[in-house]
């Protein structure tokens, strides 16, 4: 595309050069016929016609230096839109020597009128004025009769008025085509926008596929993988434990399982489509005791404070509680060992404070281990413009602390 417009630009102006030369040379042909005719009739004996008679009748025969000065008025016009002001002025001073040195009437004033127009439709007013008011004046003023003929005033009039109207063209061409290509740009500029905004939402939403994803997966293997653990350590000397481990390794298989559908149904479907929609509810906290069982099977002590909740919470605040507690638990269950964990959850007017709090391991190294868990709890909180913050305790072990606004509830 850049190269077709880089090839486009040279071609559109030796168009644009091409028929203003034409329409140059074409003028000046009409001009020069308008002032040779006349010789022509008078030097074959025939009378003017009438009609005629009044624009082209004269004396004496028209010398071939008005001619060529008529050319000076019209050839010009051919780089009129590369050089406008250039153009009207050299037109201009043609005119009025040709005038000045009266010889016979011609129509090299249309020169004069294309040049004021086609400078009128390219530069500004205040820079028009500058320039084509003397230009304007200068001709006006040559081709007036004396002060005391009976078509002074109407001379006056008639040529200041053609003036005025080439200028007024012009300027309105030029206002048009301002506004064309001020429609172009801002249809542009939307266009851009729209791809800004829809690239922006697919980067959005594949971070909060991500996000899904890893606190689904990352909750379930943990727990599977501590589960497995248990498993094969007492298979031999405990069945019966080993048992109740791999029972809980199915029933969190069973249940992500069912999570990953539900979302995968979600991304298949198209629009609002009730064809893949989840085949799971959509967590919120009043599923945490469902999201504890396995964590207190695999050995982790929780406490829960706070439920149930004084009032009911929207929907995305409930949900994004929910996940953050849930990665808040697995990264106890994944890093601190067999700890005691505290989740605190207080509802106040304005927002919802959510505080998960163990005793187990808050070393550094820790932090380093939290991979993506930390970040996705942090984009969670932040993207409900709430705050987020998560570091060891003072006294050993690990907490987590999230503050999720709350917009006003109906009543």
């Amino acid at each position: 595309m850049t190269d077709a417009t880089t090839h486009s630009a040279p071609r559109s102006q030796r168009l644009a050069l091409l028929y203003d030369t034409a329409l140059a040379v074409g003028l000046l042909i009409v001009v020069w016929a308008g002032m040779w005719v006349p010789d022509m009739l008078r030097d074959s004996g025939r009378r003017v016609p009438p009609g005629v008679a009044p624009l082209f009748e004269h004396q004496a025969s028209t010398p071939l230096f008005a001619f060529a000065l008529v050319a000076l008025c019209i050839l010009p016009l051919a780089l009129r839109r590369r050089y406008p002001i250039g153009v009207l002025v050299g037109v201009s001073a043609a005119i009025v020597l040709y005038q000045f040195l009266h010889f016979p009437p011609s129509l090299a004033i249309a020169g004069a009128l294309l040049a004021l127009y086609t400078a009128a439709s390219l530069i500004d007013r205040r820079k028009l004025a500058l320039i084509a008011v003397p230009c304007v004046v200068a001709i006006v003023w040559s081709a007036l009769p004396d002060w005391g003929n009976a078509v002074f005033w109407a001379d006056l009039i008639r040529n200041t008025a053609l003036f005025a109207v080439a200028a007024a063209i012009g300027d309105a061409t030029r206002n048009r085509r301002a506004y064309v290509e001020e429609v172009e740009q801002r249809a542009a500029e939307a266009e851009r926008t729209r791809e800004d905004e829809a690239r922006r939402r697919v980067d959005d939403e594949r971070l909060r596929i991500a996000r899904e994803l890893h606190d689904v997966t990352a909750h379930s293997l943990s727990i599977v993988a501590v589960q497995s653990g248990v498993a094969l350590h007492v298979l031999d000397t405990d069945p019966e434990a080993a048992r109740n481990a791999l029972t809980a390794i199915r029933e969190t298989s069973r249940d992500s399982l069912q999570e990953l559908r539900g979302m995968l149904g979600v991304l298949r479907s198209s629009g609002d489509a009730a064809v893949g929609a989840p085949l799971a509810p959509t967590p919120g906290l009043a599923r945490l005791d469902d999201l504890v069982r396995p964590l207190r099977d695999a050995g982790l002590r929780v406490e829960i404070a706070g439920l149930p909740l004084p009032a009911p919470l929207p929907a995305i605040v409930d949900a994004s509680a929910y996940r953050i507690v849930q990665e808040a638990l697995t990264n106890v269950l994944r890093h601190a060992g067999s700890a005691s964990v505290r989740v605190q959850l207080d509802l106040s007017e304005d927002a919802l404070r959510i505080e998960v709090s163990d005793d187990g391991s808050g070393s550094p190294v820790r932090a380093e281990a939290e991979g993506h868990g930390i970040a996705g709890m942090r984009e969670r909180a932040l993207a409900l413009g709430g705050t987020f913050a998560a570091g060891p305790r003072p006294d050993g072990g690990w907490s987590v602390g999230a503050v999720l606004p709350i917009a006003s509830r109906s009543v």
